[in-house]
């Protein structure tokens, strides 16, 4: 897959959903889940784009942040996590952290695609 197919999935939110039930967590175990989730790449990635379908983009945010500090080089999750910026009205944010992503690893194309959509909101064209 292209780093340009990457961005366009992430976007369209292509990964598997997780149950909205896991997302509705009430109790202490279930947050547990949702946390442990976080600490996988894959699974962080998933629960954060579950939770931006359901316009939840400050806990997909949240998400991100945990997976991200367990995986500092998931290039997936640092990309995705710019555009969720631009989403909550952080376009500034957003365009900074797409800045700080390196062409070899996504492209030119993709990067240019990533900056058009963080200006217009997160919201791919």
């Amino acid at each position: 897959m292209t780093p340009k197919e990457i961005m366009g999935a992430m976007l369209l939110a292509g990964a598997t959903c997780l149950p909205s039930a896991a997302l509705q967590a009430e109790t202490l175990a279930e947050l547990d889940a949702l946390s442990d989730a976080a600490q996988d790449e894959r699974g962080g990635i998933e629960a954060a784009q579950a939770l931006a379908r359901q316009g939840a983009y400050l806990e997909a945010l949240a998400t991100l942040e945990r997976m991200l500090a367990v995986n500092p080089k998931s290039a997936e999750g640092r990309l995705l996590h710019a555009l969720y910026l631009c989403r909550i009205d952080d376009i500034r944010g957003g365009l900074v952290e797409i800045d700080k992503l390196k062409e070899r690893e996504f492209g030119r194309e993709t990067l240019a695609d990533a900056r058009s959509a963080c200006e217009a909101g997160g919201e791919v064209q």
